[in-house]
């Protein structure tokens, strides 16, 4: 069965029996705001919450296709001028749909939808994952901590990983 809106819609009906409010950012005192920051694939299968057992406000998740950093910096420079992240950790996963993407077939893909859009689609990038996950999780690390707009506590505090969507295991990149 497909999941639907209206399902989802439902789904939210039943949870505001149990609902507790969550404090605005100027009911919060500094040492309640998450300074833990998890970026990781937008894959349904590699559910950041789950995999960390995570609660509200515990961390700030971005996720885009594959997992990239680079793709995430506009979203991470903004959220850590409102909290500061202490720490970064980043999460790729096995069987990865950006393993099996091209960017030149999406792209080609994207031509024929939108022909007199040929210049903006050239300028586009998918993250296609080439090599192994290690290698693109070190890119993702390597970025953030060589771009000069990043925090040092966020550059001096990556981890990265690769989840087994088989196991559940979560192995370190040394980076």
């Amino acid at each position: 069965m497909v999941l639907t809106s209206q399902e989802l819609l439902q789904r939210h009906e039943a949870t505001l029996s149990g609902f507790t409010p969550i404090p605005f950012f100027s009911e919060m005192t500094p040492d309640q705001l998450c300074r833990m920051l998890i970026i990781t694939c937008a894959d349904p299968r590699c559910i950041p919450e789950n995999i960390f057992g995570l609660k509200t406000g515990e961390a700030v998740v971005l996720r885009d296709a594959g997992g990239n950093a680079q793709f995430l910096l506009e979203h991470i420079l903004s959220i850590d001028s409102l909290v500061q992240f202490t720490e970064c950790i980043i999460v790729q996963h096995t069987d990865c749909g950006a393993t099996h993407f091209r960017n030149q077939l999406v792209k080609q893909g994207l031509r024929e939808r939108a022909p007199d859009h040929k210049k903006e689609i050239d300028g586009m990038t998918f993250g296609e994952i080439t090599g192994s996950l290690d290698d693109n999780v070190k890119k993702s690390i390597a970025f953030l901590r060589e771009n000069a707009l990043v925090s040092d506590a966020i550059k001096e505090n990556i981890r990265g990983f690769v989840f087994d969507i088989k196991t559940g295991e979560l192995k370190e990149v040394e980076a």
